[in-house]
């Protein structure tokens, strides 16, 4: 990946690849505006361009570090009340913001976002247009059964079972025993919540998704598509549901 650079005769940043996420709030007219909440969740996800609203009940956010696209998917994927589109691409322009932005990444998360309301798992991943049929359109798709598949188990978590997990998380080396302490519930509650709730399956598909996102920039052709009209190509869903 090209690092990020200053182009001082345009007053824009350029980047060699990046991801962006446009994120919608589900029927968002029967229920209250969840957009503060979901900033906040992902306040700490590392970005090139932060989280903001882009329209109505909607967020975008421009990432380059593939383990960042997958946190903040899952962070939104948790409560159930969101659909996700990742735009893949190294043909987009960066100005300030999110929403001054261009090019090929952002027209494929908007293409990407409408693909996954169509969808149970509520998440598509599609690659600029310029990487249409190319292997870079393939190794998305791949990327995007992993989070589909992962988002199945996520969508059956309590938050008794959040809670379980979310703690061992935070302290990867604590035992059950200290993990129960810390929560108050019984060692043998500890266990059975990372058991039900497939604890090291997801981590481990996590993992697996975030190194496909990155194979899929990599195979991204560099160039071109960053002011044109948003087309029927470079969507990866479309064919998998």
């Amino acid at each position: 990946m090209q690092p990020v650079r200053v182009d001082v005769r345009l007053g824009v940043r350029l980047t060699g690849g990046m991801f962006v996420m446009t994120i919608d709030q589900v029927d968002s007219r029967a229920h209250p505006d969840a957009v503060p909440q979901l900033l906040e969740r992902l306040r700490d996800v590392p970005v090139d361009l932060p989280f903001e609203r882009t329209a109505g009940d909607e967020v975008q956010g421009v990432l380059s570090d593939p383990r960042a696209v997958v946190d903040a998917w899952e962070a939104s994927a948790r409560d159930g009340r969101w659909t996700v589109g990742i735009g893949v691409g190294r043909d987009g322009v960066l100005t300030a913001s999110s929403r001054a932005s261009r090019g090929g990444p952002f027209l494929a998360a908007r293409e990407a976002v409408e693909d996954a309301k169509g969808d149970a798992s509520r998440v598509t991943v599609s690659v600029s247009p310029s990487a249409a049929g190319s292997d870079a359109e393939a190794v998305g798709a791949d990327a995007q059964s992993v989070l589909r598949l992962l988002s199945v188990i996520i969508g059956m978590r309590s938050d008794a079972g959040w809670r379980v997990l979310d703690a061992a998380r935070a302290r990867p080396e604590a035992t059950q025993a200290e993990l129960a302490r810390d929560l108050g519930i019984s060692r043998q509650a500890v266990s059975k919540a990372l058991r039900t709730n497939h604890a090291h399956t997801v981590d481990a598909g996590l993992v697996s998704a975030a190194r496909l996102l990155a194979h899929t920039l990599e195979l991204c052709p560099t160039g071109g598509g960053a002011d044109g009209p948003v087309s029927g190509t470079g969507r990866t869903g479309r064919d998998s549901r």
